[in-house]
């Protein structure tokens, strides 16, 4: 329980210090002008001002007003007693009005004052006023009911303007008891001066006797407003999820290309690499007479008496070993074969024991080009 004035007192202090603020203010202006944009129909059907039935005694009749935000006008009047309130109840009940009863008494049934206070002063500000009842009215505390509005803050100062509206308690039950059942639909109770013509309005009906207006077209509004918001948030969740889903995806496909890219770059320079040692081989190969090529040239061109025992081609390098009646005669008839360049006996030449003649070894260069380069 102690901590409930704490609690009391920091939301009082918010609540003033908001008040106090030129927020509600620029907001009040700033929500004008967004209503002023939309059409006055469809202003009229998703924000219809508050509805209010003024009921202003004059002598013995009872003129009933009714206003719709700015819009004013005169309704008609009724006997001021209980039958009529009983009536008028049983009309707005059958009617289903939700707007609010307001009850206008004369200004000169009660009293109206303004005050300087200090700016401290105003999250006590009812307990100030009563007290101020007995020096500014000639009425004690207990006879009246009170209303206080804070007309201007001088923050430089720290002073506030304050009005204090008094009507006497004898005043209000009797005003209440000719409405009959019709005052426990007031949901306020005013003095009919200048600041109540103005549009500024002061509640000295106690708070237990106010009738509280439930605004259900506007609670349905602000759910049909609020499960929009909801819908269009979720809306945006489900399209950012399927975008990070779509992205994910994306980023898979662009990895799985990005790998086969590599993957085929790979194959590409093995593809390469083996077309190069293929080219190079095959360069090589045709610039070089073939193994059956020599072979032909020679057995065309060395007579029947010249036996080759040895025939090896390492690179562009040949080397021939047989015997021959004159080894001389054999370079002689090698020197125009188009596959060799340079034939040269190598090493001595020496006579074979068995048959006589003379074992030779012949060292020649291959000829580049071939057959084709040879014709």
């Amino acid at each position: 329980m102690a901590n409930a004035p704490l609690a009391n007192a920091s939301w009082d202090s918010l609540r003033l210090r908001w008040a106090a603020s030129p927020l509600p203010a620029a907001l009040a202006a700033w929500w004008d002008g967004l209503l002023a944009l939309l059409p006055e129909s469809g202003r009229d059907v998703w924000f219809p001002p508050v509805r209010r039935l003024w009921l202003r005694p004059e002598g013995t009749r009872l003129l009933v007003e009714e206003q719709a935000g700015a819009r004013r006008e005169t309704l008609g009047d009724l006997p001021f007693e209980a039958e009529s309130g009983a009536s008028l109840r049983a009309s707005l009940d059958r009617r289903g009005v939700d707007g609010e009863v307001w009850l206008v008494l004369p200004a000169r049934d009660g009293l109206v004052r303004e005050l300087v206070v200090p700016a401290a002063a105003e999250p006590q500000l009812d307990a100030v006023l009563r007290h101020e009842i007995d020096r500014q009215t000639p009425f004690p505390p207990d006879q009246v009911v009170f209303a206080g509005q804070v007309l201007s803050r001088d923050a430089k100062a720290g002073q506030l303007r304050v009005e204090l509206a008094v009507l006497p308690r004898a005043r209000l039950d009797a005003a209440l008891a000719a409405l009959g059942p019709l005052a426990e639909r007031l949901a306020g109770v005013d003095l009919d001066d200048a600041a109540h013509r103005a549009g500024r309005r002061r509640n000295l009906l106690p708070a237990p006797s106010r009738r509280v207006r439930v605004d259900r077209d506007g609670r349905l509004r602000a759910a049909l407003l609020g499960g929009a918001a909801l819908a269009l948030v979720l809306a945006g969740l489900v399209t950012l999820a399927h975008r990070e889903r779509a992205l994910a995806d994306l980023e898979a496909r662009r990895d799985a290309a990005f790998d086969a890219a590599r993957q085929a770059r790979a194959l590409r320079a093995q593809l390469d690499g083996a077309a190069t040692a293929a080219n190079f081989l095959a360069e090589t190969r045709a610039a070089r007479p073939t193994a059956l090529e020599v072979l032909d040239d020679l057995t065309r061109r060395l007579p029947d008496d010249v036996y080759l025992t040895r025939l090896m081609i390492e690179q562009d390098r040949v080397t021939m070993t047989g015997l021959a009646v004159s080894s001389g005669s054999v370079v002689a008839q090698l020197q125009g074969s188009p596959f060799l360049r340079s034939p040269a006996l190598a090493g001595m030449v020496q006579k074979d024991p068995a048959t006589g003649r003379d074992s030779f070894t012949v060292i020649a260069q291959l000829a580049p080009g071939g057959a084709d380069a040879a014709r």
